[in-house]
């Protein structure tokens, strides 16, 4: 387990003396010691996720130790990192957060693979325009190109089709086949989602709202089109302002990101909200256009949700538009007004961006990334699920690993520990009294009452 601070590279080991402690081995025990603690080190992750069978197979005299033991251990281990660098951070006056899909991958939804077979690369092996083979074959050789790459390519066909070669035809074809290769987008990579498995997101956005009321509500960034964020912060009671007003007729206005919400108390004096701002940079599943809706025409559907956490319905219109590269193409709205909004509050005095669950594909994101680190009192505090000599890194992310050793504004936790969203959560965000104070007065005014039924 590695991470970079103040320019430093940092590693969390564990030394002899503290595994012999956790699995209480003594000295007269016939056990190769060495062995044991460098299994116990290269496969703590693995046993992590309660898979204990072949360490316990290979050491059978030690003490088998539940998973809340090793918890605790963790919890031992990156104490440092809790009170000592990002409890720091968290109390920066503007903090945000950016978060993409490796933070949903625990619900179900797939990271995306350009080796797997799916609908989306058969749609695009089988696509034939009549009359327009050249167009056919560059379509056919986006098949191994990544969905979001290739939905992309496929928009600029469309406009290369209408705008340059003036063929409406040609163009209408190419429209049917982003719809069909979106809808098979949804179905494989985002629609697998159990919103029923939405624990981890509720813990974090309870970790952020523990941030003391005096400070500016936190600004949630996200790549995702999932709504996981909207169902945990409704099932919380957290007001979430997404840039849409409205009740029934849900409007997008971006202005309302502005706007501060406080309760007038019976005293006179005000209160804040638990809020937050929430930006969808790519779109959301729960958008879509309506010229009925001045001034920029979208909309913002309800979703109800089955008992086996599906979403009931999908809307085959929904605006997602997943731009990773070609930055010398324009963003058209909403996403222009939302990277507007990303570049406004990452460049406020004293922010801090933590990011997580990014590959760093996005060149867009990545050059607000660059702009926003040309301001002294930003700070950037990075969690990579993969390690620096990963063969799978990009190579943004590559030199984002180098500058830091130069640039303390730049802090990455990185590996399958340190960068994955569940052990984020759980072990490295700084986390306030777990309390249920809901639950507390209900039992207390239960107890009162002579019921003696607890919530729990």
């Amino acid at each position: 387990m590695k991470y970079i601070h103040n320019q430093m590279e940092n590693n969390i080991s564990f030394p002899k003396e503290e595994v012999y402690k956790l699995f209480e081995i003594t000295d007269e025990m016939a056990i190769n010691g060495d062995e044991l603690v460098k299994d116990f080190t290269e496969n703590f992750s693995e046993l992590l996720n309660n898979t204990w069978e072949r360490f316990h197979r290979n050491y059978p005299t030690v003490k088998q130790i539940g998973l809340e033991a090793l918890e605790q251990f963790l919890i031992q281990k990156t104490e440092v990192i809790r009170s000592e660098i990002l409890s720091k951070y968290l109390l920066s006056e503007n903090l945000h957060v950016l978060m993409s899909n490796g933070c949903s991958i625990y619900a179900g939804s797939k990271a995306i693979n350009q080796t797997d077979e799916s609908k989306c690369k058969t749609l695009l092996r089988n696509a034939q325009f009549q009359d327009e083979p050249q167009i056919t074959d560059i379509i056919q050789k986006l098949v191994d190109e990544k969905p979001e790459v290739a939905l992309d390519r496929l928009y600029e066909i469309k406009m290369y089709c209408a705008n340059v070669l003036k063929k409406e035809q040609s163009s209408h074809w190419i429209d049917d086949l982003i719809i069909q290769y979106k809808n098979s987008f949804i179905e494989e990579f985002v629609n697998t989602i159990d919103y029923r498995k939405n624990h981890l997101h509720k813990l974090f956005l309870k970790r952020l709202l523990a941030r003391s009321i005096k400070l500016k509500r936190v600004n949630l960034f996200t790549l995702n089109y999932d709504l996981l964020i909207e169902k945990s912060a409704e099932e919380m009671g957290i007001s979430l302002n997404n840039g849409f007003s409205g009740f029934h007729y849900r409007v997008f206005m971006p202005s309302i990101f502005h706007q501060d919400f406080h309760i007038n108390n019976s005293d006179g004096n005000k209160s804040q909200t638990k809020s937050m701002n929430l930006f969808k940079l790519h779109g959301s599943l729960s958008w879509r256009f309506d010229d009925s809706k001045p001034p920029y025409g979208i909309t913002e559907q309800q979703y109800d949700f089955a008992e086996n956490g599906d979403m009931k319905t999908i809307l085959p219109e929904c605006i997602i538009y997943p731009v990773q590269s070609k930055k010398k193409h324009s963003l058209d709205l909403p996403y222009s007004e939302m990277f507007r909004q990303f570049i406004e509050f990452v460049n406020k005095p004293s922010s801090t961006l933590l990011i997580m669950g990014y590959s760093f594909l996005d060149e867009h994101v990545n050059d607000i990334l660059t702009n926003a680190l040309t301001n002294p009192s930003f700070n950037m505090i990075v969690f990579s699920y993969l390690d620096e000599n990963s063969p799978y890194i990009s190579e943004y992310q590559k030199r984002l690993f180098e500058r830091s050793r130069e640039d303390s504004r730049i802090i990455i936790f990185s590996g399958n520990i340190l960068g994955n969203f569940e052990y984020i959560v759980k072990f490295l965000i700084p986390y306030a009294d777990d309390t249920n104070f809901d639950a507390v007065l209900f039992n207390t005014y239960k107890n009162l009452k002579g019921d003696h039924s607890h919530v729990k």
